[in-house]
């Protein structure tokens, strides 16, 4: 077996029975160190807050959220590895929902009612484990997860999201995988914020700047007619979370190509929409550690000149 895997499985062992402020500040000092020393990441992070905050990149309030961005992921990844050992009712009582003019219980059962399932789109934004564990409660979840590269590693922490219910599609061939289950009415979650290239992607609108993101979920809602429900977990003051959903959006029926692409470009860019207003909220929980945005917008360039 390999030495990461008994790292890791040795590693949770202590911190599941560490107090959380203690392992939460020892996880958040292995991450900021990491951002110290690798420059390419540090500089993809603040050029994304730049962006974010409608700053230069070296001004000084763009440097220290990207450093807090990656002080909070530490507490991030250590929620991962400290799955097994959360009490999800303790969780659910420790959270504020801040969903408009419903629950996001509700707003769930709205997504569901129709029968096909629905897609549950969010970020790498606060906690995306502990959404999927508080979501798995109320509807049979299924979540696109990347796999770790060692088998065993791979098994140890696909495990913990099994153990709280819910069940993880490998990103490789997802597809056909995510169709059945919403054909079978369950609920599927997953991570959009993966910046592609313009030949792999949909162009949404993005804190004010164009870019492109994967296709995917926008067009498994149009092809199986699930609504899309954006929904969020983070981290709030004295050990609490917040949670936020928003209403959900059904795919309209679509003629032919044209209508096919127009109706995937609109819901691709409800969900950046909705996942802008929850960055905005709390932009230090955003972990977006590669260039989300492109070097240059040409047509923004041209109308320059």
């Amino acid at each position: 077996m390999s030495s990461a895997y008994w790292l890791a499985h040795s590693g949770i062992a202590v911190a599941g029975r560490t107090p959380r402020p203690v392992r939460h500040g020892l996880a958040s000092t292995v991450t900021v160190a990491s951002y110290l020393g690798w420059r390419s990441k540090r500089l993809n992070t603040q050029e994304n807050m730049a962006k974010v905050l409608g700053l230069p990149v070296g001004h000084p309030d763009v440097r220290r959220a990207a450093l807090r961005s990656w002080r909070n992921y530490g507490r991030t990844a250590a929620a991962l590895l400290c799955l097994p050992f959360e009490d999800m009712l303790d969780v659910d009582a420790r959270t504020t929902d801040l969903t408009e003019g419903m629950t996001w219980r509700e707003c769930l059962q709205k997504a569901m009612a129709p029968g096909r399932g629905a897609i549950i789109s969010t970020g790498h934004f606060g906690s995306w484990d502990l959404a999927g564990a508080i979501a798995a409660r109320h509807v049979p979840l299924s979540a696109i997860a990347d796999t770790f590269k060692d088998p065993k590693l791979n098994s140890l922490l696909q495990g913990h999201r099994r153990e709280k219910s819910v069940e993880v599609i490998p990103v490789s061939g997802a597809a056909r995988r995510v169709m059945a289950e919403l054909l079978g009415s369950r609920a599927v979650a997953i991570v959009i914020d993966r910046p592609v290239t313009a030949q792999h992607g949909v162009e949404v609108t993005f804190f004010g700047h164009r870019t492109h993101v994967p296709a995917g979920a926008a067009t498994l809602a149009v092809k199986s007619g699930a609504a899309i429900m954006p929904g969020y977990f983070w981290y709030a003051p004295d050990n609490g979370y917040y949670i936020r959903t928003f209403a959900p959006m059904f795919p309209r029926a679509v003629a032919d190509g044209a209508e096919k692409a127009a109706e995937v470009r609109r819901l691709a860019q409800y969900m950046f929409s909705c996942q802008e207003e929850v960055v905005r909220q709390c932009p230090t929980q955003w972990f977006m550690f590669r260039s989300f945005w492109p070097v240059a917008e040409p047509v923004a360039l041209a109308a320059a000149a």
